[in-house]
């Protein structure tokens, strides 16, 4: 679909820098460049543009870097105020009387692009983009703020339930089913709830390991038609899904993975203790089922009591996948750790038979195929980190674009459901990339979900109710 007029305006060659997307008018054999469509990479393709003899350039707003744009734009203003500023004064009765009409056709270049008037120059003017630039900027810090202040609350409240859990068994109750109920009540509370990566996380690889099964878990079973006192038993469930480790002696807790017969035991182990202490905390019968569980799989090669399809119960499942899931993301020492675009193709591909079909199916819908904390390739070849993932939007997701010049927390994100020129070409694994790409982009050692809210504009949130 082409762009619409008021998408380009014109900006003097001088003016240009790395990041802004240009398109050139010229025929195909009078430049040097691969494509006359293109995103300027540094000063020498720049140079090369005055060399040709080029003294103004068409530049495509959308598929421009935000700040080169903004850095652009500014500067032209500044030109303009200080050209109009040491201008000599010229006597008003010799000043010639202007028409509307040959004042627009006077305007700089920039104010009019393929015959239409340029809304971004007028909000420049004012000053209105950067006002627009810092709200969504300071919108975007206050959304990942709320993720890390109540994910690390919750890491608390789960740290308290596992203190409890053996000598106050009853209080680990209450305090377990109060966690649940506001997990519950944090995603159910907004029709937009996403699940973001978090770049901070309190807690021990643990709690880290029982807060995003557990998101991820509500988020699955809620895509899957769980709702009211079933998500809640699912919400417990994946709380306490691994619990029984409390009673393990540390040689199976920390049982080394190159020990097959010891991750066996390991696995029985946890399970049977599991299901124990939620008895003695008076769990109702689906948590118990969850706990009991969550290592059973579909084609029956699962443990304890190798039980197959319908008889593991739903919340089971879901959350036996997840926390498959995550521990392919986040592995235990001496395991390798995958991406998540790398551990959902994994599941997919060499398990998928111990997988219940409709949940692992609801499940890739969910996340899409890049997961949050994917590091992608775009389009357009930059580089960059999947923030979010929409369930209604699982393939155009919330992005944070590599920007060396910029710091992670002042790049604003872009969301790929609005740009729909642009896409994504690949994962790529952080072992591939720079270090200096890499901690830019700042993707944690583990990845950490957490529910998001807000991060999509207003018209993107009111698109979807209607």
């Amino acid at each position: 679909m082409p762009a619409a007029s008021d998408d380009f305006l014109m900006l003097p060659v001088d003016l240009l820098r790395a990041g802004l997307f240009i398109h050139l008018d010229l025929g195909w054999m009078s430049h040097p460049f691969p494509r006359g469509r293109f995103r300027l990479g540094g000063s020498d393709e720049i140079d090369t543009l005055r060399r040709l003899g080029v003294r103004e350039v068409r530049v495509q707003r959308s598929m421009s870097d935000a700040q080169a744009l903004l850095d652009a734009c500014s500067e032209w203003q500044h030109t303009k105020d200080d050209a109009q500023r040491d201008a000599p004064a010229v006597p008003a009765a010799r000043t010639p009387e202007k028409t509307p009409e040959k004042t627009t056709a006077a305007a700089s270049p920039l104010a009019v692009a393929a015959g239409a008037p340029n809304p971004l120059l007028d909000t420049f003017r004012n000053d209105g983009a950067q006002r627009r630039l810092r709200a969504q900027l300071q919108s975007q810090r206050d959304s990942l703020a709320h993720s890390e202040r109540v994910h690390a609350q919750a890491t608390r409240g789960w740290q308290s339930v596992m203190r409890d859990a053996v000598s106050r068994p009853q209080q680990a109750h209450q305090a377990a089913a109060a966690l649940a109920n506001g997990l519950c009540d944090e995603l159910l509370g907004d029709p937009d709830t996403t699940v973001r990566v978090i770049g901070e996380a309190a807690g021990t690889a643990q709690s880290q390991h029982a807060l995003n099964v557990t998101v991820l878990s509500l988020l699955l079973g809620r895509s899957l038609g769980l709702e009211g006192a079933a998500l809640q038993d699912l919400a417990m469930g994946a709380l306490l899904h691994d619990v029984g480790k409390l009673l393990l002696p540390d040689h199976l807790r920390n049982a080394d993975a190159s020990n097959p017969a010891l991750l066996l035991r390991e696995c029985r182990e946890h399970v049977a203790q599991g299901v124990r202490l939620g008895m003695a905390m008076g769990l109702d019968a689906e948590v118990l089922r969850v706990i009991g569980q969550h290592h059973e799989w579909h084609d029956g090669s699962g443990l304890p009591q190798g039980l197959s399809g319908a008889a593991i119960s739903l919340p089971a499942r879901v959350v036996g996948l997840v926390n498959r899931y995550d521990r392919l993301c986040n592995p235990p020492a001496g395991e390798p750790m995958r991406t998540p675009h790398e551990a959902q193709a994994h599941l997919f591909a060499h398990q998928r038979a111990q997988i219940d079909p409709v949940v692992l199916a609801a499940f890739i819908k969910l996340l899409g195929v890049y997961p949050p904390g994917s590091i992608v390739q775009l389009s357009d070849d930059r580089l960059a980190l999947v923030v979010a993932v929409h369930p209604a939007r699982p393939l155009r997701p919330t992005v944070r674009i590599h920007d060396p010049r910029v710091a992670p927390e002042d790049t604003p994100l872009l969301h790929l459901n609005d740009q729909p020129a642009l896409g994504i070409r690949r994962s790529l694994h952080p072992q591939h990339l720079p270090r200096t790409v890499v901690d830019t982009l700042s993707p944690r050692g583990r990845i950490h979900c957490y529910f998001a809210h807000d991060l999509e504009p207003a018209r993107a949130r009111a698109a979807q109710v209607a």
